[in-house]
């Protein structure tokens, strides 16, 4: 890279923080929809001057992500928690509540023509659809309440027992739903809390998974391959780089058992043309 190539970098760089900056100052209140606007405008120009033509090209002709996630439309689901790099990742399904019964189709596309081997639910602390759920919700409009009436919680109970009976009864149903998949081995159901207020004492933006096809004893979760603790935390797209080849055993190495291969590794799928 010439000097002049990295000097337009560093000016381009320089010129995104300095809105970016001024973007955080104007979010202090909520502006109308005219700076609304505006700034998501400015914010698109930032994200095309910081990713270039080579980003968008593996995007060009099909996608193949990894995982299918049923979450909740809370703009405070923090996706870069799930997946460090989820562009091309995650088909994210969104909805009030996290559920399957109102986004069926989407979440069937996910597994059934996009082939993910996860379908994730993602329930989370201070949930409004499981709080009005847990009330008395009949004066809302018909639309809001064919969404709500679906939600199996007890009355009164608003809180993270009920957040935490929602994620699973979605598991149940993923499970029923996609009964075939699941015993021939090809989807695995995962159900977890995201908890940004560290109600489940486990740290400020844990994602806490509490059911894995069907299991919910954590003794028994814990002894799972699937929730092994990795040495390092990489991000999920570190996934996508094939294993680097080992060394051949030396003479003391060969009685020796080799090491099991990576259980995160992403299996061999065909692109999707969807």
């Amino acid at each position: 890279m010439s000097d002049a190539e990295k000097e337009k970098i560093r000016v381009i760089v320089k010129e995104v923080i300095r809105e970016y900056a001024a973007t955080l100052n104007e979010k202090q209140g909520h502006g109308g929809a005219d700076d609304i606007v505006s700034e998501v405008r400015q914010a698109n120009r930032n994200f095309m001057r910081t990713h270039g033509p080579g980003y968008f090209k593996t995007f060009f002709d099909a996608q193949q992500p990894r995982a299918t996630v049923v979450t909740c439309s809370d703009s405070r689901i923090h996706t870069h928690a799930l997946d460090a790099t989820p562009d091309g990742d995650l088909f994210m399904v969104r909805n009030i509540g996290n559920q399957i019964a109102t986004a069926e189709g989407s979440v069937e596309y996910g597994v059934h023509h996009l082939h993910t081997p996860l379908l994730l639910i993602v329930g989370h602390v201070a949930c409004g659809a499981i709080k009005t759920a847990a009330n008395d919700y009949s004066q809302e409009t018909s639309p809001l309440r064919r969404e709500l009436d679906s939600l199996q919680i007890p009355k009164g109970d608003p809180g993270l027992n009920s957040v935490k009976l929602n994620v699973n009864n979605q598991v149940r149903l993923g499970l029923s739903k996609f009964e075939n998949e699941v015993m021939s081995g090809h989807l695995t159901v995962v159900g977890a809390v995201y908890d940004f207020r560290n109600e489940m004492r486990q740290g400020q933006g844990k994602l806490n998974i509490i059911n894995v096809n069907g299991e919910t004893n954590p003794t028994k979760m814990a002894d799972m391959a699937l929730l092994k603790e990795a040495p390092a935390h990489p991000p999920m797209a570190a996934v996508h780089r094939p294993a680097a080849k080992k060394a051949p055993p030396t003479e003391a190495q060969s009685g020796e058992n080799s090491a099991p291969a990576d259980e995160h590794q992403k299996p061999a799928k065909k692109p999707s043309t969807h």
